[in-house]
């Protein structure tokens, strides 16, 4: 299996090079290539007007490389650029914070492994908050990866995150639904030294009242699983109405 690992954290962060060399360690092909800074929140975007700058690094015998685009992007090159063989698989992450409920519209991580699903290759996203053991991640994905049947339990990508608790503290792994989430943040106004009006952004927590949803189940100690598409069409709520001209 070749996998083409990416992320938003971008090609410095420690769980990425830690997860590419544990997959690279169980006899799977691995290529990296992740934004060469850190990409979070920024969504879907790709980079049309502007040159994206690439540079290859060995990780031990892993081609990995770093872009100056997107994670979207990195997706992208990986898939038609920078690998010779066939990729399997697109891994998103791990990232260093939950991506779940509401934030998936946001996610950068996400976004990559969407972008392999459009590109016909199955994907996966992880993620996991800021304070969790990387190395307890990476083990957590790779007992995950053992037991699925990519091509049969994989129809465009699922999204996974792993609660911040020692390995035998998680109580165990839920196929979850996406939750919906309120986001308690605002904006604080400043001024620049020059006197310029600036705001910043305040994050704040997120409220989520549903039951056995991603948001719910991650909070309850359980790694989620959340098979998402890139295909937007409601297709449960077509009105049943005519509308004329």
């Amino acid at each position: 299996m070749h996998i083409l690992l990416v992320n938003d954290d971008g090609i410095h962060s420690p769980g990425l090079r830690l997860l590419a060399q544990a997959l690279h360690g169980t006899g799977r092909q691995v290529t990296v290539v992740a934004p060469d800074r850190e990409r979070s929140a920024v969504g879907h975007g790709i980079t049309l007007r502007d040159p994206l700058f690439v540079q290859g690094f060995d990780w031990e015998g892993i081609p990995a490389y770093s872009c100056s685009g997107t994670p979207a992007d990195c997706t992208q090159l990986g898939l038609m650029a920078l690998t010779r063989d066939s990729v399997d698989l697109v891994v998103s992450g791990p990232n260093r914070g939950l991506n779940l409920a509401g934030d998936l519209q946001y996610s950068g991580t996400v976004a990559a492994a969407l972008e392999g699903a459009k590109k016909g290759r199955k994907a996966m996203a992880l993620s996991a908050p800021r304070e969790a053991d990387q190395a307890v991640v990476a083990r957590v994905f790779l007992r995950l990866l053992d037991q699925l049947e990519v091509e049969q339990d994989v129809a465009h990508m699922l999204n996974i995150n792993v609660p911040a608790l020692p390995y035998q503290e998680i109580k165990g792994v839920r196929w979850a639904p996406q939750g919906s989430s309120l986001w308690l943040g605002g904006y604080e106004e400043r001024r620049a030294p020059d006197g310029r009006r600036y705001f910043w952004c305040t994050s704040g927590p997120c409220r989520s009242e549903e039951a056995e949803s991603d948001f719910s189940l991650l909070q309850a100690g359980y790694v989620t699983v959340t098979p998402l598409t890139y295909q937007m069409t409601h297709r449960e709520v077509f009105p049943g109405r005519e509308l004329t001209l």
